[in-house]
C-alpha cells in the first residue's frame, strides 16, 4: 500500500484536534464553580459557551482560509488592518493569555494534590487561598516547566499525543463512574433549578471558567485550510468538536451535581467547599473502587495541567522572540540558542512574569478570571478583523464563507463585551494597566523616543484603549448593580456598537 505524504487529513483528525484542545485543566474545577455559582441551571451556561465558541470559530475559519499564517490568531488585526501598532495590542492579549495559563495550570495541580495528605492540605491552601508554602510549590512547578523547556521540549513533544488521549479519557470515565455509583435526581430541583436567576447563568459563562474551557476552538479554525474539502469539513469539524466537548462537560456537570450528598445540597449551593472537587467527591462517597479511581484523577491533575503549561510556556517564549524580531519588543530578546532553538532570554522573562503574577492572585479561580480577560479580548478581535476584511477585501478567495457573517460579527462583539464586563473590575483594571505599560515599552522600542512617532503609534491604536476603558467603566457600574437600569444597559449597547465601528475603521497613521 502506497502512502502519500502530502495527503490532506480528514474530518476525524480535525475533530480530534478540536476535542483535545478544548479539554484541559478547566474540567477539574469548572463544574464545581458552576454548581456553586449557578446551580443546576449551569447547563444553560455550558450551552451558551459552546455556541459562542462555535460562532467565533466559524468566523476565524473564514479568515484562516484567506491567509496562510500559523500565528494568524494573535496577528489578526495586524493582518486585517495592515496596522502593526493596533495589532500589537491583540498580539499582547494572546501572549498574556499564554503566560497566565502557566501559573493557572500549576495552581490547578497544587490545589488538587493538596488534599492527598490531609495534614498537608491546610499548609498549602487556607480559606481557599494559597499559603506561602502553596505559592512556593507553584513557583517550583513553574521553574520546572521552564527547565523542561530549556532542555527537554523535543522529548516532551513525542508523548504529547498520549497526554492528549489521557486527559480526554479520564474526565469521561470519572463522570460515568460517579453517575453509576451515586446519583440523586432530587439534587437538581431541591433548591430550585435556577436559584440565582438569569444573571448568574449569563455571568457564569466567564466567572466559572466555561469560556476558558472552550477557548481551544481556535486550533480547529486555524487547521482548516489543511483539510480535505474545507468548505464542508471546516463547519463539520467545528460543530462536532464543540458538540462532543459540550456533551463531555455536561456529563461532568450532571455527575458532580447528581453525586453530591443530599444533605450537602440542602445547605445551599454557595456553601459547597471543595479544593479538589472531583477527587474529594470520589473519596467522600466512600466506595472502594471510586477511591482507587481517585488516584488516577490525582495523577491526571499533575499530568494534564503540566503538559498544557509546558507547551504554553514554550509558545509564550517564542512569541516574545517573534515580537522582538518584529521590533515590538527590545532586541535583547532576539537571540536564539543554536542547539535548543529557543531564546533563553525570552524564556527567562516569560518565567519571571509568571512568578510575579502569583503575588497578586491567590487561587486557580482568580488566575482563571484574569486569563479569561485576555482570552475574551483576543476573541473580540475576530469579529473586528472579519468585518474589516469583508469591507476592504470582498474579492479575496475564501475556501469557506460564513452566511450573514457581518451581522454575526456585530452581535458576537457586543455579546463578548457583555461577558467581559461580568468579569470583576479589578482584573479588567489590571489588564488595562498591563496594556498601557507594555504598549509604552513597544512604542519606545520601535520608534526610539521620537515623540511624533509615539503620538502616531497611539493614534493608530486609540480605539482599543477606548474600548478597554469603556469596559472598565461598565464593569464598575455592573458591580454596583446599575446595569440593571434599562437606560444604563442601552447606553452600554450603544457605546459598544460605536466601539465596534471605530475598531473596524481604525486607521494606520504611520
Amino acid at each position: 500500500m502506497v502512502v502519500t505524504h502530502n495527503k490532506k487529513p480528514g474530518l476525524f483528525t480535525a475533530i480530534g484536534i478540536g476535542v483535545g484542545s478544548m479539554i484541559g485543566s478547566g474540567w477539574l474545577f469548572s463544574a464545581y464553580y458552576a454548581a456553586k455559582y449557578i446551580g443546576p441551571a449551569s447547563f444553560f451556561s455550558w450551552a451558551i459557551g459552546a455556541i459562542l465558541a462555535l460562532i467565533l470559530a466559524m468566523l476565524l475559519a473564514e479568515i484562516a482560509g484567506i491567509f496562510q499564517d500559523k500565528a494568524l490568531f494573535t496577528r489578526l488585526i495586524t493582518v486585517s488592518h495592515g496596522n502593526a501598532d493596533f495589532g500589537f495590542v491583540i498580539t499582547l492579549s494572546g501572549w498574556l493569555g499564554l503566560v497566565l495559563v502557566i501559573p493557572t495550570e500549576a495552581s490547578a495541580t497544587v490545589e488538587y494534590l493538596s488534599t492527598i495528605i490531609p495534614s498537608l492540605a491546610h499548609r498549602l491552601m487556607e480559606h481557599q487561598h494559597h499559603t506561602w508554602l502553596g505559592t512556593a510549590c507553584i513557583l517550583a512547578l513553574v521553574m520546572m516547566y521552564s527547565l523542561l523547556n530549556f532542555w527537554g521540549m523535543r522529548g516532551f513533544s513525542k508523548i504529547s499525543n498520549l497526554l492528549a488521549m489521557f486527559k480526554i479519557v479520564i474526565p469521561v470515565i470519572t463522570a460515568l463512574l460517579l453517575m453509576l455509583a451515586s446519583f440523586h435526581p432530587s439534587n437538581f430541583v431541591s433548591q430550585g433549578f435556577a436559584p440565582f436567576g438569569t444573571k448568574h447563568i449569563l455571568s457564569g459563562v466567564v466567572v466559572c471558567g466555561i469560556f476558558y474551557t472552550f477557548y481551544g476552538f481556535s486550533l480547529v479554525a486555524m487547521y482548516g485550510k489543511e483539510l480535505k474539502d474545507p468548505q464542508k469539513n471546516i463547519p463539520r469539524a467545528l460543530v462536532f468538536s464543540v458538540l462532543i466537548c459540550f456533551i463531555i462537560y455536561s456529563l461532568l456537570q450532571a455527575a458532580f451535581i447528581g453525586s453530591l450528598p443530599i444533605s450537602m445540597v440542602a445547605q445551599g449551593w454557595p456553601q459547597l467547599n471543595f479544593t479538589s472537587p472531583f477527587a474529594q467527591l470520589l473519596i467522600l462517597l466512600d466506595i472502594h473502587f471510586l477511591s482507587i479511581w481517585a488516584i488516577a484523577l490525582y495523577m491526571d491533575s499533575a499530568v494534564s495541567p503540566s503538559g498544557t503549561a509546558i507547551i504554553c510556556l514554550n509558545s509564550a517564549a517564542e512569541t516574545v522572540t517573534g515580537m522582538a524580531e518584529a521590533h515590538q519588543f527590545p532586541q535583547y530578546f532576539n537571540k536564539i540558542h543554536p542547539v535548543f532553538q529557543i531564546s533563553y532570554r525570552s524564556l527567562t522573562f516569560t518565567t519571571l512574569i509568571c512568578c510575579c503574577t502569583l503575588l497578586f492572585f491567590k487561587n486557580w479561580h482568580e488566575l482563571m478570571i484574569l486569563v479569561s480577560v485576555f482570552q475574551v479580548i483576543s476573541c473580540a478581535s475576530i469579529p473586528v478583523a472579519f468585518t474589516k476584511l469583508r469591507h476592504s477585501s470582498p474579492n479575496f478567495e475564501r475556501i469557506y464563507r460564513v452566511k450573514m457573517g457581518k451581522l454575526l460579527s456585530y452581535v458576537i462583539f457586543v455579546v463578548l463585551s457583555f461577558f467581559l464586563i461580568k468579569i470583576d473590575f479589578f482584573s479588567l483594571a489590571v489588564a488595562l494597566a498591563l496594556y498601557l505599560g507594555f504598549f509604552l515599552v513597544y512604542a519606545l522600542s520601535y520608534y526610539h523616543y521620537v515623540l511624533t512617532e509615539l503620538y502616531k503609534a497611539f493614534y493608530s491604536s486609540w480605539s482599543m484603549f477606548l474600548y478597554m476603558a469603556s469596559i472598565c467603566i461598565f464593569a464598575y457600574l455592573d458591580q454596583q448593580g446599575l446595569l440593571e437600569i434599562k437606560a444604563v444597559f442601552y447606553a452600554f449597547v450603544l457605546l459598544m456598537s460605536i466601539n465596534f465601528w471605530l475598531m473596524v475603521h481604525q486607521k494606520n497613521h504611520h
